[in-house]
């Protein structure tokens, strides 16, 4: 991503194989995510912006490899998440959304408590949204929006949360918490 265009380039040299404009977008905070022969990107300026981009094509394939597009609820910041089918997300002001992520078709979009800059995170089934504020929210993956809990970590977070060996790890203003068995 970049501002105004995102670009797939060779790795082992560098050279652009296509690219896709989307205007004035310059936020090139969401990593995209790639899944069922596209590409996610998400983007935007004021407003956000989210393309579903078919892989493939050479040089600027703007008007034949878009597959969907959409701007209600996508982010500016936290990046995405393709679990099988489903494409989950959260915007900067809280709208989380599960969309089809082959047709862009909206299973369910609920406004969830908060801000956001953390990412999302998929573990074990669930989807944990971290909002600026200190609150966790865990909702269940699926085509249906199910809370499951609800944490208060009592200070500001900011980061994306991590996984590793089955250990949860949580970077607040303070603290850094890991969330797990002994």
């Amino acid at each position: 991503p970049a501002s105004g265009a995102v670009a797939a380039l060779d790795p082992r040299d560098g050279r652009e194989l296509w690219h896709v404009r989307y205007g004035g977008g310059f936020s090139v905070v969401p990593r995209p995510v790639a899944g069922h022969g596209l590409v996610f990107v998400a983007t935007g300026y004021a407003r956000a912006d989210l393309l579903a981009i078919r892989l493939g094509g050479t040089g600027d394939v703007t008007d034949t490899h878009v597959a969907w597009r959409t701007t209600k609820g996508a982010p500016l910041t936290p990046s995405l998440v393709l679990d099988g089918d489903e494409l989950y997300g959260v915007s900067d002001m809280g709208v989380a959304t599960c969309w089809d992520a082959r047709t862009g078709n909206v299973h369910w979009q609920e406004k969830i408590e908060g801000g956001y800059s953390a990412s999302p995170l998929l573990a074990d089934g669930r989807i944990y949204f971290q909002n600026e504020e200190g609150v966790g929210l865990v909702v269940q993956a699926g085509k249906i929006y199910q809370l499951l809990a609800r944490n208060e970590l009592g200070e500001r977070t900011l980061a994306s949360s991590a996984v590793d060996d089955g250990t949860l790890y949580l970077r607040g203003a303070e603290h850094l918490y890991r969330i797990g068995k002994k």
